[in-house]
């Protein structure tokens, strides 16, 4: 289970606290009489939409550490993490050292595979992993069947430009559509796998994982964060402190335990940089994205996939990202990726980006075509068709009686929800997902509520009426941005 514990993407999973010996995939499986919520799971979720550290959504429950395997004495032992370096290097050279250890990745897992597919979107990163694959073919390195996987709305550039690119190779092409029913269905799902994340980011792993005759998965969730030093469209040199952004800006938890679940979070989060002794600020805030973004939100969706057909995260063996990491922050960049793709077969470069539509890493106006930027309308299907039945979930009582929630934020959100707002889901959407998604966990493992009891204060009432005003504001900014585009 540990044999790859110094790889970024390597699955983490369940453990009994202080019992690192009962380990399984499932939550389900390491559950014991008691069964507490943890409010500080719950504030980081509200916080930054996925858990830090080791915590879970119980008390009793952790994941296995980051970069850890068990040290055969109740403890862990820590992989020698790669520091980062200053080496600066042409884009043309860091390219081709690249492509060499993609590569021999790639090749560690394809080998004795006779049909593997690959998670492909009409991205740069999983266009790189298809270019990698590609030319390990063509130069007879692998001898398989590749099938491309594509989920999202038939009409989006990556349904389109990934079907595109499995046509170039002569690959099979699978289209997943994803609908108002398969994201009611992930609300349930999300529930029943431990509520960690927003159901909004399962999309169709559900379908994907039932595929039959693969004997392996290819994706290339990591290659932004590690090929071109970028977190959720912020460049690594630009990453704030990660608990700088994203408070409880809807007042769901009650302010006295928010204030002591906020001081605790961040005890954890300096015991877990001290796993990783020496490092710069920059350094540290990387490790942190890896540690609590990647690990916590990406893996733990993908883990849906991994179950049921073995799944590999190219980007992550020591020997890539130690690569990257010692290069000069300014040479992860776009350039690398451009130079990358003119070196692989199948002129990948001439299929426009989806994320604008237009040539990757050249100066144009406008859009090649007209094709829709999005793969979802979740904001659409959560406030509209799935809106009555997570309005039931929240407000049925299982949140309630937790004893951490601020009742009355629970109230004016499910009256205040939007019915309006982009096709995409925003903050509130998701965090409604969420909350839906947390009272089916509940209920089907009888979660117990804390047992110190937490009153409703004024100044719940203060932030009650300052998450009215903050949310009006978002909302407005978004119809400006909308106007814009």
């Amino acid at each position: 289970m540990f044999e790859k514990f110094n790889y970024l993407g390597d699955r983490k999973y369940y453990c009994s606290f202080n019992n690192s010996n009962h380990i399984s995939v499932n939550i389900g499986d390491v559950l014991g009489k008691e069964k507490i919520v943890d409010p500080i799971s719950v504030i980081g979720i509200l916080m930054k939409n996925y858990p830090m550290g080791t915590r879970t959504l119980i008390s009793q429950v952790q994941k296995t550490p980051w970069m850890a395997r068990p040290n055969g004495e109740g403890g862990w032992e820590y992989a020698n993490l790669p520091k980062h370096g200053e080496l600066k290097l042409s884009a043309k050279d860091i390219a081709i050292t690249l492509k060499e250890k993609l590569e021999e990745e790639a090749l560690e897992f394809l080998q004795n595979k006779k049909t593997i597919g690959i998670l492909l979107s009409g991205g740069m990163d999983s266009r790189i992993i298809a270019g990698i694959v590609r030319q390990l073919q063509v130069n007879g390195d692998y001898t398989g069947e590749v099938v491309a996987l594509t989920w999202g709305l038939s009409d989006s550039r990556d349904v389109i430009y990934s079907k595109r690119i499995s046509e170039k190779f002569n690959w099979e092409f699978m289209h997943f559509p994803i609908n108002e029913e398969v994201l009611r269905k992930n609300i349930i799902l999300t529930g029943e796998m431990g509520a960690e994340f927003s159901p909004v980011h399962l999309h169709a792993m559900k379908a994907v994982s039932e595929v039959q005759g693969l004997d392996g998965i290819l994706a290339g969730s990591y290659g932004d964060s590690i090929g071109r030093g970028e977190y959720s469209g912020r460049k690594l040199d630009k990453l704030p402190s990660i608990l700088s952004k994203g408070y409880n800006h809807y007042s769901f938890m009650l302010k006295d335990l928010e204030k002591e679940s906020i001081e605790e979070l961040e005890n954890d989060l300096e015991k877990s940089r001290n796993n990783f002794f020496n490092r710069s600020e920059l350094e540290y805030r990387e490790i942190e994205m890896q540690m609590h973004y990647m690990n916590r939100q990406l893996n733990s969706c993908m883990s849906l996939i991994d179950e049921k057909i073995p799944l590999y995260q190219m980007f992550t063996s020591p020997s890539v990202f130690g690569y990257m990491w010692s290069l000069s922050k300014e040479c992860r960049n776009d350039d690398v990726y451009e130079e990358l793709l003119l070196l692989l077969t199948g002129e990948l470069l001439d299929i426009p980006w989806a994320r604008n539509g237009k040539l990757y890493n050249q100066k144009q106006k406008e859009p090649l075509d007209s094709y829709s930027t999005i793969y979802n309308h979740y904001g659409d299907w959560l406030r509209k068709d799935n809106r009555d039945f997570i309005i039931e979930k929240i407000g049925n009582g299982t949140l309630q009686g937790l004893g951490i929630f601020n009742e009355n934020a629970l109230e004016i959100w499910m009256k205040k929800w939007p019915y309006k707002g982009r096709k995409k889901a925003n903050r509130l959407d998701e965090k409604m997902a969420w909350l839906a998604s947390l009272s089916v966990f509940v209920e089907k493992y009888n979660i117990q509520p804390v047992t110190e009891k937490y009153n409703h204060t004024f100044n719940d009432t203060i932030s009650e009426k300052k998450s009215i005003l903050h949310t009006w504001l978002y909302h407005k900014s978004l119809e400006v941005l909308k106007n814009e585009a």
